[in-house]
């Protein structure tokens, strides 16, 4: 049985925020191509900055956005624009379906306070540099638990892992790899991950949201159908007789830009699933609250070994059908479990709060 989640405060700055759509850069971080940053007017701010875009960046803060595409997620920091965090406003929208699986049921409209959310899965390159700095402060590939970050033991696929250890202890990515989704990750390298940026896990709640918008979409593109032009995955039923997938392997994130959801985040469908923060409970959507739920407070699925901790992956990975694809999906997973086809990105919370789990 694992340990409890730590505890987790999140103090965020009174001005906070999220750039559109580019490429990858030498960090893993996506970089801009398009989108003109907003006039920041005179500099009067903290740091030289616009009271209203303290940082500099030309975008301005979440808060006084008028096109939320183009809102600063962290306005006293530079390195945080619309190209890396995408702002989710705060609103209602539908969480679930009544003609899929039961435990999706029933489908509610659930309101969430704003908030951020990546705009591509974290990398192989981000997640380097997050392992090189940990073992700078004397964690050598483990959490403050002593629980691995990531795992170099894996035997369960005959997929190399892409990142690798040398005796010396320094961390290496296979060729081609540096800009792929990171995968055999666990759900607390997530958690581990995202606290270091100031940021968490998703719930499941704002992963849907962040994929279905404020209508009933099949998919984060819409109700298309599947289709190797717009994400990396299996076009159609998995088995046989079906289809193959797309490329059987991941790729470089925001490769599919036309698979974008409804606020602009890429690869919500295909490439890898993602971890979200809660644990799994077939029966929680019928008495989970309807104001930013955060899941239910253990997980069980007797089904899935290791059940007693089950958490849940969101999105469906490269060689998942269509099912998996789908915005209302769930995928239950062992809590403890590591995949070649399971990675994560993160939310930036917009207004303090603490989480005891």
């Amino acid at each position: 049985m694992l340990g409890a989640m730590p505890r987790l405060v999140f103090f965020l700055p009174l001005i906070l925020a999220c750039r559109p759509s580019g490429t990858v850069g030498e960090s893993g971080a996506p970089t801009p191509d398009s989108g003109e940053p907003a006039d920041s007017g005179t500099s009067d701010g903290a740091d030289g900055g616009s009271p209203d875009d303290r940082d500099g960046d030309g975008f301005l803060s979440w808060q006084v956005a008028p096109d939320p595409s183009l809102a600063d997620c962290d306005d006293q920091d530079a390195a945080v624009t619309p190209a890396t965090e995408i702002l989710v406003p705060a609103g209602a929208s539908t969480r679930g379906r009544d003609d899929r699986n039961p435990d999706q049921a029933p489908a509610r409209s659930i309101h969430l306070s704003a908030y951020c959310m990546d705009r591509t899965e974290v990398t192989n390159a981000a997640f380097l540099h997050f392992l090189e700095a940990e073992r700078a402060a004397g964690r050598d590939n483990v959490d403050t638990e002593g629980r691995p970050l990531f795992d170099l033991l894996d035997d369960d696929d005959s997929v190399p892992e892409r990142l690798a250890q040398a005796e010396d202890g320094s961390w290496s990515i296979a060729e081609g790899y540096v800009d792929h989704p990171v995968t055999e990750v666990y759900h607390w390298s997530g958690v581990a991950y995202c606290a270091s940026r100031g940021q968490r896990l998703p719930t499941e709640a704002e992963w849907e949201k962040a994929a279905r918008g404020d209508d009933d979409r099949r998919y984060p593109w819409g109700d298309a159908a599947l289709s190797c032009d717009l994400a990396n995955m299996r076009p159609g039923r998995e088995g046989a007789g079906g289809p193959a997938p797309c490329v059987d392997d991941t790729t470089p994130v925001g490769s599919y830009p036309d698979g974008a959801g409804p606020h602009g985040h890429l690869d919500l469908a295909g490439n890898v699933a993602e971890w979200v923060w809660d644990w799994y409970q077939a029966d929680y959507y019928a008495e989970s609250p309807d104001q930013d739920p955060r899941g239910p407070d253990s997980g069980f699925a007797p089904s899935v070994p290791g059940g007693e901790d089950a958490r849940i992956t969101r999105g469906g990975a490269f060689p998942s059908g269509d099912v998996f694809q789908e915005v209302s999906h769930r995928t239950i997973e062992p809590g403890d479990g590591s995949s070649n086809g399971v990675g994560f990105r993160c939310v930036r919370p917009l207004e303090e709060e603490e989480w005891t789990r």
